[in-house]
């Protein structure tokens, strides 16, 4: 019971504070991501230095797992007008049902995207040190390459 009330409590913060300020004028991207996770990824600009991703992967076979992540960044322009670096704090949830236990942790991403001209496609890379804080101490690092294109 207590895993359930953290899993909600934790989805819950981090789908509420985007959506409460969200932008008009915010850009959306949806798309893809490999390595640690490989899954769903999402970024919604906040404005025009601040965004808030996310990242969404799961498994069903023999050992079947469940992982959730969202970041709030902060972005630099480079002298390349296409590539930003970005950094921020954010939460990650993974469940697997090899232990049965919810791993929460906390993330410190850093990373660059590249815009691709004339497009509305984006690629990026990431990486992530991580400290998993229940139901153990442990700290770890994670990265994935992915691609977006943007809706709006």
């Amino acid at each position: 019971m207590k895993t359930q009330i953290l899993i909600l409590l934790f989805c819950g913060a981090m789908l509420a504070g985007p959506l409460t300020t969200q932008a008009q004028d915010s850009r959306i991207a949806v798309g893809a991501m490999i390595n640690s996770p490989t899954g769903l990824s999402a970024k919604l600009w906040l404005n025009d230095e601040v965004a808030v991703d996310g990242a969404f992967s799961f498994n069903i076979g023999d050992f079947s797992n469940f992982y959730f992540h969202s970041d709030a960044l902060l972005h630099e322009q480079t002298n390349n007008a296409n590539l930003i670096i970005h950094y921020g704090l954010g939460a990650r949830l993974f469940w697997s049902d090899a232990n049965s236990d919810v791993r929460a942790s906390l993330r410190a991403p850093a990373g660059v995207s590249y815009a691709i001209e004339d497009t509305d496609f984006e690629g990026f890379f990431e990486f992530a040190p991580t400290l998993d804080f229940s139901p153990d101490f442990l700290f770890g690092f994670g990265g994935a390459v992915g691609m977006r294109v943007y809706l709006n």
